[in-house]
């Protein structure tokens, strides 16, 4: 098996089946296979899926009793194509992720001779026109970086939660200021050992072979950091390769998860806290290995 597709679906069903057609059309090999894992979607969609995918043979629908996030809801697919065909690569992508690529097998194998790369990413276009958010860091985030970033989530959700509307933006201003320190990128360029978007991610046999997928202790965001230092600390390599291109709409399945603002919000710092936290076990895990 050439590579296996890995969708995460939840409630947004169209988006889902556009995200399969454009894989069937674009994808150059015959060796393909396709895994929808449906998070306990609330309105029913995972079980409209399977019916709808019933004699595609390219397709598999796996239903999730419970919705397990963003990370442990990608391993059940993960696993499931690693046991069921080992293909020599496995992509996670989200449903509202478009494969515009028309020769990724191709691309990726070129790179794989040249790299042996464990994780790739590829210039990911926005419907706002932005084509410039892989990759995410040059360089991992420092452990203060980490605690930094803690306590600004906490002040945010102090904010949300009081209603204190009015210091929104400043605090803003600092996120991004924080943020605009981390970008200094060049997104049309080749590069290695960066952070990569975690909305497509292509990992090889270099991968496989030690993980199971992702680190399965966050429910939400943060999983590219966690990454990211896991894969530099066991000796493996990232790629962001811009000759690749997908189209990300963004945010599916969570605007339809929460749709209030302020209960969007709070819902998304509660988990950037949660795996902030996560993100500083790992570090704690590779400080106390080298020590």
């Amino acid at each position: 098996m050439d590579i296996a597709f890995v969708i995460l679906h939840y409630l947004a069903i169209e988006e889902t089946k556009r995200c399969v057609e454009y894989i069937r059309t674009n994808i150059d090999s015959r060796e393909y296979r396709i895994v929808i894992v449906d998070n306990a979607s609330g309105n029913g969609s995972g079980a409209v899926l399977k019916e709808h995918y019933k004699d595609a043979s390219d397709i598999t629908i796996i239903l999730n009793q419970e919705n397990l996030g963003f990370a442990r809801g990608n391993n059940v697919g993960f696993i499931y194509a690693k046991k069921t065909w080992n293909p020599r690569y496995i992509v996670l992508l989200n449903n509202d992720v478009y494969l515009l690529e028309k020769d990724l097998i191709h691309k990726l194998d070129e790179e794989y001779e040249k790299s042996h790369f464990a994780v790739l990413g590829p210039l990911i276009m926005t419907a706002d026109g932005r084509c410039n958010i892989n990759p995410i860091r040059t360089s991992p985030m420092t452990r203060q970086e980490v605690l930094n970033d803690i306590e600004i989530y906490k002040r945010k959700k102090f904010l949300y939660r009081y209603n204190l509307m009015w210091l929104r933006n400043k605090v803003l201003r600092i996120v991004k200021g924080s943020q605009q320190k981390k970008n200094n990128k060049n997104y049309i360029v080749r590069s290695e050992n960066v952070q990569l978007h975690g909305c497509f991610l292509v990992f090889s046999t270099k991968y496989t072979e030690k993980f199971d997928g992702l680190d399965d202790r966050t429910f939400l965001f943060r999983e590219e950091a966690i990454l990211y230092k896991h894969v530099l600390e066991n000796g493996l390599n990232t790629i962001y390769l811009p000759d690749i291109v997908v189209f990300h709409k963004e945010d599916a399945a969570t605007d339809q998860f929460v749709q209030k603002e302020k209960d969007k919000a709070l819902f998304e710092i509660e988990n950037h806290l949660d795996s902030l936290d996560v993100l500083l076990e790992v570090y704690h895990f590779y400080e106390r290995e080298e020590g």
